[in-house]
């Protein structure tokens, strides 16, 4: 589903009651349980209930529904952080932001899984490249803790001293957090009490930990089946379950200033909380609605995740089978992060997509599909990833071009500085994702997908590879339970 194009459209999308004729298209779905989408003259009422977790502890959350009316998408997890020991400041790394406490979310009906992704942190920081800046800026930013959007900035130069001459440097890319920089100047001189060259940017403080900020996490956003169908709770005789497991070990879910001392943060157990919306309408149209169904097939995905160690240095040609045998297949996004270096003094923290020191042209990739390769040579320039990574997702990624590859687009400054960090050393080609669209949810044969990647200049440096699938599969809904078959 696309994104808002502006912040009207974003504030229009999180009203339950108003309806979006964009999200009235999938025949698959009736149109009573899609998301913001009325085809038909009925009045509707939403009740919002918060729930308490059944189980919660440091590393795990449990929630069950409540067996009335229909799931609105639109629904949320609230909860904050609380610090342990000294009062140290922290922020979430801020590309996947508060959703980094989140390595694999679950929802299921009884035992049926209906939606699931492992290691959604790391993906949900690539799916993030597709908000907007608006989204980004005015909501995100405070309901999750996220700075992604940009801005051209203009800087005062300033000599090593904090010595301002007058003169500007020319304008360069910049990530914009809605405040300008904090240059103080000492009384009756030009010198800043910085006493360096840079312009130094501090995030606000509902994205600093230490002040027990709630944070939001989306449904629809933890679980994508749910952007565009909504779930019958009053025709579901199994519990609706919701599952997320956090990360278990601090430094895996937040960042600190430039050098600071790492402190430790942990779930408030007592902050976690369901904001569910259930959607009514009139008693004689729900039970017209519930005989009408009593069998009913709704579309949904599920994210296959194939984890495994690399060393490109020792193993350049590298092939491996990702699966998938008999299971349509939508797409294959892959990613190379570092899943066990301590890497809060960034911004990024591990999120974020990189081989090594590779450069430009020294990756190129293939995938073997039913016995044929899905490209008839091998994609190596970084603009053709990019082009296959827009036409599998159906719209463009929000981020330069110099942030997706270092060798495009203008550079990042490295005179604005957030929370001492210089952004052209760590965000310029940082964020270097592949995404190959495998025809369209075609079914694949009993030998499986084959990934194919040729890597040069790897250096000796071990990788995780992640590779997600995502499968499209159906639930069944017949006499209240839910079953599953894949497509």
């Amino acid at each position: 589903m696309s994104q808002p194009n502006n912040l009207n459209d974003e504030v229009k999308a999180l009203n339950p009651l108003i309806s979006d004729p964009k999200r009235c298209n999938n025949p698959e779905v009736p149109d009573l349980l899609k998301p913001n989408c009325k085809n038909f003259q009925e009045s509707q009422n939403v009740d919002t209930s918060i729930l308490d977790p059944v189980i919660v502890k440091s590393d795990y959350i449990r929630f069950v529904l409540d067996k009335k009316g229909i799931l609105h998408s639109n629904s949320k997890i609230s909860f904050s952080m609380k610090l342990v020991g000294d009062s140290h400041k922290a922020f979430f790394p801020i590309t996947s932001a508060a959703y980094s406490i989140v390595k694999k979310a679950v929802l299921r009906a009884g035992t049926t899984v209906l939606d699931s992704t492992d290691q959604f942190n790391i993906l949900s920081s690539y799916e993030n490249l597709m908000l907007d800046n608006d989204t980004v800026l005015r909501k995100e930013g405070i309901k999750s803790g996220m700075v992604g959007a940009y801005k051209s900035t203009i800087l005062p130069y300033m000599n090593g001293s904090g010595v301002a001459d007058g003169t500007e440097w020319a304008s360069e890319s910049s990530l914009n957090l809605g405040k300008d920089f904090n240059l103080a100047f000492t009384p009756g001189s030009f010198t800043s009490t910085s006493g360096t060259a840079k312009c130094p940017v501090s995030l606000h403080d509902y994205q600093d930990l230490r002040k027990n900020s709630d944070y939001v996490l989306e449904l629809a956003t933890l679980f994508k089946s749910l952007r565009f169908t909504q779930l019958p709770l009053y025709m579901i005789e199994q519990p609706v379950i919701i599952e997320l497991f956090l990360e278990p070990t601090n430094t895996s879910r937040l960042c600190v200033p430039l050098a600071a001392t790492v402190p430790v943060f942990e779930l408030d157990t007592t902050s976690p909380k369901l904001i569910a919306d259930y959607i009514y309408y009139s008693s004689a149209t729900m039970n017209a609605f519930q005989e009408s169904n009593k069998i009913m097939s709704l579309p949904f995905f599920e994210h296959q995740l194939v984890n495994t160690n690399v060393n490109y240095d020792t193993t350049p040609n590298y092939v491996r089978n990702l699966g998938c045998a008999g299971k349509a297949v939508n797409t294959i996004k892959i990613c190379h992060t570092d899943l066990t270096s301590d890497l809060t003094d960034t911004l990024l923290n591990r999120y974020k997509s990189e081989v090594a020191a590779c450069s430009r042209d020294d990756i190129s990739y293939n995938l073997k599909v039913n016995d044929r390769f899905l490209f008839p040579v091998s994609v190596k320039n970084p603009s053709e990833q990019y082009v296959n990574t827009v036409s599998a997702e159906g719209m463009s990624l929000n981020i330069t071009g110099r942030e997706y590859d270092k060798q495009l687009g203008n550079e990042f400054t490295e005179f604005e500085t957030i929370e001492g960090h210089k952004q052209d050393d760590e965000l310029e080609g940082q964020k270097r994702w592949m995404t190959i669209y495998n025809l369209s949810g075609e079914r694949i044969s009993n030998r499986g997908i084959e990934l194919h990647l040729d890597v040069k200049n790897a250096g000796d440096t071990n990788l995780n590879q992640l590779v997600w699938a995502q499968l499209s599969k159906t639930l069944v809904l017949s006499n209240g339970r839910f079953s599953e078959i894949y497509n």
